[in-house]
């Protein structure tokens, strides 16, 4: 070897950092207790990030361009949640201080798909994404209206509501269909990841329709998602409905996630997930899906709110609170709603926290928050928009607690009940929904899992601290969960020490585009 050569490698020796391996990375969680769903990892180690991905997972101490001391702290795969119809920026910066790093509309969807992807595009400091909705081809079709594909209560749709839309009032006729298959088909191509069927608002669509649209599911491969008919424990019962979806999955051959099932089903909870369960050992590949609040979020005119509710879901119209000042109706004033403001939000006490705890416990059953949006009210609670934005005070928007509180109240009832484990409550929340998705959407594949290779959406709370504070109370419902104090997002930090940085971190989660 020349001289020359030795001074080189002399020289090269010199710059490399102490111990001549080692590695310095983006981004740093060190100390942290690291829980990993998948493989049932559980350990005190340091985790190193580099270019929005995991990259090392080890005991050993590293170095990075930050470093966030977990200790004390679980270190767990950032939180999916399927059922959100929050799509806001205040909204999303409620979501991602409960955990969520991912909140997906897959109970609605957007129509058409492509507005909700471009005005997302560069702005989202969370993950987003959003199935075709097959209300909204209804709309298109049926009252010629169209959604704007951004928000779920657009003012197309609320238009429609306000004139005895044909979307919810007509009844199954053959010759609809081609059109509605042919305006789903078209969202699909734009990269929708499934078809979602809230068919617990427009309970008159005919079982032949859902089928047909269904096999566009298997067609190109993507799942359905269902809000099934009929919010009741006597027939027409959710238990019911469940039956109906199951069949139809079952002859299409797809995937399905059921939303809500304690909401649909009430005092016939256990029931329902039984034949759930029931369908998934004979191959179905289907999931359930439930929200740990007693109180469901609606309006006025919803189909199962029509007269004769207090027979099938056991409540009065006391029982019955407007979202905006949250003051219960009368028989009198619900009749007077329904024929001047049917659209007008409410909060409905249905639930029992049996049926919670039932589906909390039962295996193959995800959380879902089913979030709603945020609503800006005046003095007197009268609707002003959906106007939240990034700026607004915590606390100055309305709305359901659940858009604000669910994971945090579910690790909170790991912490003070006890009956789900640590690991399973994180698996409902994270890796359970990323595997439901993952076969049809391959970005799912490295979500989910704290895991060298996976993508760096990461959720770092104090399990003896972590905490909801959202409430039903006007002032309370949008107030953020604590404990949470880190975010990671694809890498970067959009929760610090508590507050959210308002970053480009997220990416769309969708499928491919047809040519």
């Amino acid at each position: 070897m020349s001289k020359n050569s030795t001074a080189l490698l002399l020289l090269a020796s010199l710059a490399l950092p102490t111990g001549a391996f080692a590695q310095s990375f983006d981004l740093v969680i060190a100390n942290g207790r690291v829980m990993d769903p998948e493989t049932g990892f559980d350990a005190v180690a340091n985790v190193g990030i580099n270019n929005g991905f995991i990259t090392e997972i080890t005991d050993q101490e590293i170095a990075g361009a930050r470093v966030i001391d977990a200790s004390g702290h679980v270190v767990a795969p950032g939180f999916i949640d399927y059922h959100s119809h929050a799509q806001s920026e205040f909204g999303h910066k409620l979501y991602v201080r409960d955990g969520v790093t991912t909140p997906l509309d897959l109970e609605v969807g957007a129509f058409p798909v492509k507005n909700f992807y471009e005005y997302w595009d560069g702005k989202s400091f969370v993950n987003y994404g959003t199935n075709v909705a097959h209300v909204g081809a209804r709309v298109a079709v049926l009252d010629g209206q169209e959604p704007d594909g951004r928000v779920l209560y657009s003012p197309a749709l609320g238009a429609a509501m306000q004139d005895g839309a044909k979307f919810k009032t007509k009844t199954f006729d053959p010759l609809d269909e081609g059109a509605i298959i042919e305006a789903i088909e078209a969202e699909l191509k734009q990269g929708g990841i499934g078809i979602a069927y809230p068919i617990g608002y427009y309970t008159v669509v005919g079982s032949p329709e859902l089928m047909g649209v269904t096999s566009l599911a298997a067609k190109y491969d993507v799942p359905i998602t269902t809000h099934v008919r009929y919010l009741a424990q006597i027939p027409p019962s959710g238990f019911m409905g469940i039956t109906e979806m199951l069949t139809i999955a079952r002859e299409n051959d797809v995937a399905m996630l059921m939303h809500h099932i304690p909401s649909n089903c009430l005092g016939l909870t256990k029931q329902c997930l039984d034949l759930i369960d029931s369908a998934r050992a004979n191959g179905q590949k289907v999931v359930g899906e439930f929200y740990p609040y007693q109180y469901a979020g609606t309006y006025v005119d919803a189909d199962y709110n029509a007269p004769g509710f207090e027979a099938r879901m056991g409540i009065q119209a006391s029982d019955y609170k407007l979202a905006a000042t949250g003051e219960p109706l009368t028989n009198e004033e619900f009749d007077r709603l329904r024929k001047e403001a049917p659209g007008t939000d409410l909060l409905m006490y249905t639930m029992k926290q049996e049926y919670i705890d039932e589906a909390f416990a039962r295996p193959g059953v995800i959380v879902g928050s089913d979030g709603m949006p945020w609503i800006i009210t005046d003095d007197d609670g009268n609707k002003l928009g959906f106007t939240a934005t990034f700026d607004t005070p915590y606390g100055k928007a309305n709305g359901h607690a659940r858009g604000a509180g669910t994971h945090a109240k579910i690790l909170r009832m790991v912490r003070e009940e006890g009956t789900v484990s640590l690991m399973d409550a994180i698996s409902k929340m994270s890796y359970e929904p990323a595997l439901f998705l993952e076969d049809h959407v391959p970005q799912m594949k490295i979500r989910g899992r704290v895991q060298e290779g996976s993508a760096a959406d990461i959720t770092i709370f104090d399990p003896e601290t972590v905490t909801d504070n959202s409430t039903p109370k006007i002032g309370e419902n949008s107030l953020p969960s604590t404990g949470i104090p880190y975010v990671v997002v694809n890498g970067q930090v959009v929760v610090d020490d508590s507050v959210v940085q308002n970053i480009p971190a997220g990416v769309a989660i969708r499928n491919a585009l047809a040519n």
